[in-house]
């Protein structure tokens, strides 16, 4: 069976696996990258698809509900029932050593799509799993949208549908700024790295104009839960912003919080900024929620996932203390901010008048 390789942030991110385009929350069209890429990856992980039958094991093992684990073992099973005699399995392994690995068989790949309770699809237990491997090795996933534009980087954050995806690709394919990220990106502290596969961008209508896309909007409007079906796979960034314009990591300069309300601008203090930050990354990753990353730390104590949110903590402060400027810009209407935004970083858009008359 073929092994595939999947770059989600160059250098950082890389998932090795035998499932041809393996979808999860850091993309949906991550290319095929090569096994030398992978190698060069700080975090690197295993997913891999495959029928196995371990119950004759689980017998001896100690309970944490469906899972089954021995104390320091680094493994643990997942096992249910379902429809009469099939089950749905998984083994998660290595999450202490530097290349973890998680096997699922059909079952539970082809059922299990989203989060219901405790059942939780591979892609979003891989999210979270990756999200607990970044910060232990010092980098933090962040919920934002990010652009440079001439010396300065900004790094957008904004509470769900505020705003901050459609600012940046604004800014990118209207007013000449470089694409980094419109809804997730890795941070060091200081570096801002790119994961520019999301596409969640195909969600407004001024950004994709295709007919399809537009009544999909309008049904996702009237029936929320729409958004979860998808009747073919979203276009990639490379679609709408030039290759060439996609920036893999850049040093960042400012930090910007979107809100809606009437128009008001104002710098943000460090203790402000940071628990604002916090929320809206708490809000889209759930690491410590993980009923499986639970359930492994039950077992493997050294997993430490408390310190993985101190950890957390200390990054997006370094974050905020490295940049220039930190602020806040309210909105009432949403195709607004990024003309805000590029004035603020001192970057204005010219008028087209001012640059034919140069």
């Amino acid at each position: 069976m073929k092994t595939y390789y999947y770059i989600a942030s160059a250098g950082v991110l890389g998932v090795k696996t035998n499932i041809k385009n393996f979808g999860w929350s850091y993309g949906h069209n991550v290319p095929e990258g090569t096994r030398e890429q992978y190698d060069r990856c700080v975090v690197r992980m295993q997913v891999e698809q495959k029928e196995f039958n371990d119950d004759a094991e689980h017998e001896a093992m100690g309970k944490y509900h469906y899972f089954s684990g021995t104390p320091g073992a680094d493994k643990i099973y997942y096992t249910r029932n379902y429809a009469g005699k099939g089950r749905m399995r998984i083994r998660a392994e290595g999450f202490l050593t530097e290349e973890p690995k998680i096997t699922v068989n059909r079952a539970y790949y082809k059922l299990i799509t989203h989060r219901i309770m405790n059942l939780h699809s591979i892609g979003y237990i891989m999210t979270d799993l990756a999200t607990l491997l970044l910060l232990r090795k010092g980098y933090a996933p962040i919920h934002c949208s990010a652009f440079k534009k001439d010396d300065s980087t900004l790094t957008v954050f904004a509470p769900p549908d505020t705003g901050k995806t459609l600012s940046s690709m604004t800014a990118c394919m209207e007013h000449g700024a470089e694409f980094i990220a419109e809804d997730l990106a890795i941070t060091d502290g200081k570096t801002i790295h790119s994961v520019p596969w999301t596409s969640t961008f195909r969600y407004y209508s001024t950004v994709e104009q295709g007919l399809g896309a537009k009544i999909k909007n309008r049904v996702d409007k009237l029936l929320p839960v729409m958004e979860y079906i998808s009747f073919k796979k979203a276009d990639p960034i490379t679609e709408y912003v030039g290759e060439q314009s996609i920036l893999d990591h850049q040093v960042v300069t400012h930090v910007a919080i979107l809100e809606r309300g009437d128009d008001y601008v104002a710098e943000q203090s460090e203790a402000v900024a940071l628990q604002k930050l916090m929320n809206l990354n708490r809000y889209e990753f759930n690491y410590l929620r993980s009923p499986l990353l639970t359930a492994y730390e039950f077992f493997n104590p050294e997993l430490k996932i408390d310190q993985a949110l101190a950890n957390e903590r200390e990054i997006l402060t370094q974050l905020i203390r490295g940049s220039d400027k930190v602020f806040s810009v309210k909105k009432n209407n949403a195709t607004h901010y990024a003309k805000e935004l590029l004035e603020q970083i001192g970057s204005p858009i010219v008028p087209a008048a001012v640059v034919q008359g140069a």
